[in-house]
């Protein structure tokens, strides 16, 4: 039976070594950066990084479902509001734009597009720990709006795709060509009403 002291020292390690790798990742790219160069930041020994993570693809998945977690996932589709439509698709596409056009997602981003010819697995593990994750956030708001007659949609995960790329739009592209500096705070309200607006035109109830 483990103790608590021995459950915390473990999480304590593994936010160390995920910590470690988020830094390394988003300086460096993938490739270059090594498990022993990992472990070395973080202060622990290789077999701790392989104890908690089982390949270098595992562990970078893991930092894109941290870079997702603390840009979007600090709501659930529960606490939004079903009947008050406009305002929680607002919520969540402000969210959403914060986290794709965030440095570390950007960095992320362009590493996928750097790297994933040479290590093909990358695309899956990101995929499934960023984008994937993101989706079925956006999809589960939107059957409890069709569930609550708020919305009319046949095919959440469909409109869950075309909400993402209404809001996501031609800034993310600019921003990961480093095209656009940082936008105001007002631009990016513009750019979230639009995408809602132009979204509950297609969906909302007549």
């Amino acid at each position: 039976m483990s103790m608590p002291g021995m459950r915390e020292e473990t999480v304590g390690k593994a936010a160390l070594v995920l910590g470690a790798a988020r830094r390394a990742f988003l300086a460096s790219g993938f490739g270059v950066v090594s498990m022993d160069a990992i472990a070395r930041e973080a202060g622990v020994s290789k077999a701790t990084v392989y104890a908690h993570f089982g390949s270098k693809e595992e562990l970078f998945g893991a930092v894109v479902a941290d870079v997702a977690e603390q840009r979007f996932g600090g709501f659930s589709a529960l606490e939004l509001d079903p009947e008050d439509v406009e305002a929680s698709l607002e919520t969540i596409a402000r969210r959403f734009l914060d986290l794709v056009l965030s440095p570390e997602a950007v960095a992320v981003n362009r590493i996928i597009i750097g790297e994933v010819a040479r290590f093909p697995a990358l695309g899956n593990v990101f995929w499934q720990a960023g984008p994937e994750r993101n989706r079925l956030q956006i999809e589960e708001f939107l059957r409890r709006a069709a569930k609550a007659r708020s919305l009319a949609i046949d095919d959440p995960r469909l409109a869950a795709e075309q909400f993402a790329s209404l809001v996501r739009g031609e800034v993310h592209l600019r921003c990961l060509f480093g095209l656009d500096g940082p936008r105001t705070d007002d631009a990016l309200t513009e750019i979230v009403t639009s995408a809602v607006a132009t979204f509950l035109r297609a969906f909302g109830r007549r």
